[in-house]
This record gives structure tokens, sequence and C-alpha cells, in this order.
């Protein structure tokens, strides 16, 4: 067979392909769950971000070539199409639907999302390419909505992911600076942060007991000025009953006065509400501070503006006092990690999940491993490589951890 002879059926071909790939587009990338479209390529979350956009693309590019098909038959085979034109319809017909929808739908289904990423980067050119026209049909397809009594056609609402995808596309294209993108994601995540997550816990927490005397209250003081609080929980006996908040400076400016008639009521907001819901909370009382209470009514611990905006800014210090670093490097592939260090902050050191976000500290986690209440020296290992070593404990609760690398267990380098 010669070129000649050969070129209408590579030109056939291409065209069967070319509808294969739009029709293998669409089935790919609309079917796509939201846990795939969270970690796929920024591009395909691009495309997805757009969805009406970009079927209306898909379509015009498939019904293009697929009429390109069959009008230009006569031109490719004109002595097939003189002599037997139904039966080489009918075969054009076949191949298209076996080439150009079943196999394309089937292989996408089945490998959705690397067909995604390997569509998404002839989609992104073609979607500016074709806007003009896509325009004119959007404008046909609302006069046509709008007779039906329809409207305009609806569009999602924008969803916390299509912000975060937006974001992290303005940092890479230098439209954002890579703090500035890092501080709104965090924002834009705030609803799906829960209270527990940013709450001073309980054992840390502390407070001002009704019942004590003088010298109980020149001691909690003393510890509020270390501590630079300018407010305090009142109890009465324990801490899961609290009655009330009283500020340091009342406590200061008169102190033989009994806290019962200084202090003030207290907001209480429960460990499993979003920030959102907690901000709104405290914007309706007026306060910058409350008590978190667990499921089951009792003292979770307590929550402030400053927990939110350590969580959005990082730890904030006053002049003098030193910073407390999460995760501090010992050596090549050797950390040290606070136990108390809540799995998130740990998580976003090492960028990455080195631990699941299930546990809410790191030694909460260790302990879990462990089985037992931690001693000083209990070894575990995290997976993947890692493991950990338990260094400081005080009574029940882990203090500090070693996380290294298998194979340079104690810091060696």
């Amino acid at each position: 067979m010669t070129l000649g002879e050969a070129l209408p059926w590579l030109v056939a071909l291409a065209m069967l392909l070319s509808s294969g790939f739009f029709s293998g587009a669409e089935t790919a990338l609309f079917s796509l769950g939201e846990e795939q479209i969270a970690v796929a390529k920024p591009r395909v979350r691009k495309l997805l971000s757009q969805p009406r956009e970009l079927l209306v693309t898909i379509l015009l590019g498939n019904l293009f070539i697929n009429l390109l098909f069959f009008t230009s038959l006569p031109y490719l085979f004109p002595s097939a199409m003189q002599s037997h034109g139904l039966l080489t319809g009918a075969e054009a017909l076949l191949a298209l639907l076996v080439v150009g929808e079943i196999v394309p739908k089937t292989l996408a289904l089945r490998s959705s999302q690397r067909v995604s990423s390997l569509a998404a980067v002839p989609l992104v050119p073609i979607l500016a390419w074709v806007r003009p026209l896509r325009r004119g049909v959007n404008a046909i397809m609302d006069v046509i909505l709008r007779a039906l009594g329809v409207g305009h056609a609806a569009e999602r609402g924008v969803s916390p992911q299509d912000l975060a995808t937006a974001l992290e596309l303005s940092a890479q294209d230098g439209d954002l600076a890579a703090r500035e993108a890092d501080l709104l994601a965090e924002i834009v995540d705030l609803g799906h942060l829960r209270v527990r997550e940013i709450m001073t816990p309980r054992v840390d927490m502390l407070a001002a007991d009704l019942d004590h005397d003088a010298e109980q209250r020149v001691h909690l003081l003393q510890e509020t000025e270390r501590q630079r609080l300018t407010w305090l929980p009142v109890i009465r006996g324990d801490a899961d009953t609290v009655v009330g908040r009283v500020e340091v400076r009342d406590m200061l400016l008169e102190p033989d006065r009994p806290l019962a008639e200084i202090s003030m009521p207290v907001t209480f907001v429960p460990e499993v509400a979003s920030v959102l819901s907690m901000l709104e909370i405290l914007r309706a009382e007026r306060v910058a501070e409350a008590i978190v209470i667990d499921e089951w009514g009792g003292t979770a611990g307590v929550v402030t503006l400053e927990d939110l905006f350590e969580e959005l800014v990082g730890e904030m210090r006053v002049e003098g006092e030193e910073l407390d670093r999460i995760v501090i490097p010992l050596g090549e592939g050797c950390y040290r990690v606070s136990g108390g260090a809540s799995i998130r902050d740990w998580n976003d050191s090492f960028e990455a999940e080195v631990v699941p976000n299930a546990f809410e500290t790191v030694g909460g986690y260790v302990t879990a491993l462990l089985g037992r209440i931690p001693r000083a020296g209990d070894q575990v290992t995290l997976g993947a490589g890692l493991a950990c070593k338990v260094t400081e404990v005080r009574g029940r609760r882990v203090l500090s951890v070693e996380l290294y690398l298998e194979g340079r267990q104690g810091g060696e380098s």
C-alpha cells in the first residue's frame, strides 16, 4: 500500500482517536470522587473548578470531530461511498461507536485518575481556544433553560477545596507569596478545624478555686505572671465544676475580696465544634475566651482567640520569652518533638502525614501504640522507616519524644 492509499485511512483513524480522546476525557474527569480530586494534579483540579465550561468544551470538541468524520467520508473513500454508501456508512458508525466511545470510556472508568492527568494537558489550552464559541453556546443554553422555566444553569457553590486549589495555583503562578498562600489556606480550613485541636488541655489549665486561702492565691498569681495569663477559670473543688471566670488584674487590685464577688459569667463551647462556630459564639458573647467541654459535660480545657491566632500565624511571644518549638532537629534524620504537640502541627512541620490525624497529640499517639502508660526509653515504630523513642515522662504524661529514621536510633548521624 502506497502512502497515497494509506493516507485516507490514517486521517480517518486520527479522527476516530480524537473522538475517543474527548469521550474518555469526559468520563475520566467527571467520574473522579472528592478524595481523588484532592490528590489530583493542579491542572486537573483547575479544570474541575469550572465544570460547566469544561463539559461544554468537551461536547463541542467531540461534536466537531464526529461531524468532520462523517462529512469527510465521501472525500476520503469516494469509490466505497459510491458503490456501497449505506454499508460504508454503517461500518463508519460502528467504528466510531467502538473506537470513539465504548473503548475510551471503558478505559477511562478503569483508570480515571491517570487518564484525567493525561487528558488535562491538551484540554487546558483547548478550553482557552474555544472560549468565544463556548460563550455563544452558554448564551443559547440560558435562553432555552429560561424558556423552560429553569432559569440560569445552576452552578455549584464555591467549596473550601475550590478555594484551596485557587490559592495553590496562585502561589505557583507567583500571584501570591508562599506565606500569604499558607495563611489564606489556614483560614479556608477553619471550617474543618475542631476546637479540641487548638485548645489548652485540662491538664495544663490553671484555675482559681473558690476555696483557695490567701497563701494559695499568692502562689496562683505568681504562676499567672510566669505563664503571662490575663484571666483564669473559677472552679469549686475540681475542674469539672467551672462557675465563672476572673480577670487577673481584679485579683491583684482586690486581693482580699472573695473570688465569688469579682468573678464573671463564663462561656462554654463543645470540643467537637468547628473553630468557625466557636468564633460565632465568642462574637455573640463579646468575649475572647471560653471553657471547652467534652461530650459528657466535663471540662476538656480552655480556648482563647490567641489560640486561634497562633494556629493561623504561628506561636506568639512577648519580648524576652523563648518560643517553644514543636520539632527540634538533633542531627541527621533525628528530631526531638514535644509530647503535647498536636498531631496537626507535627504533620505540618514535616509537610506530610507522619502520624494519622485521628489522634490529638504526639504523646497520645505513642501511648496508643504502646497500649500502656509510656516510660522513658520506650520505643515504637511509626511505619514508613520512622521510629520513636520516649525521652521524658512526667507521671502518666509524655513530655518529649525523639523521632528518627530507622537505623539512626538515639540521634546517630
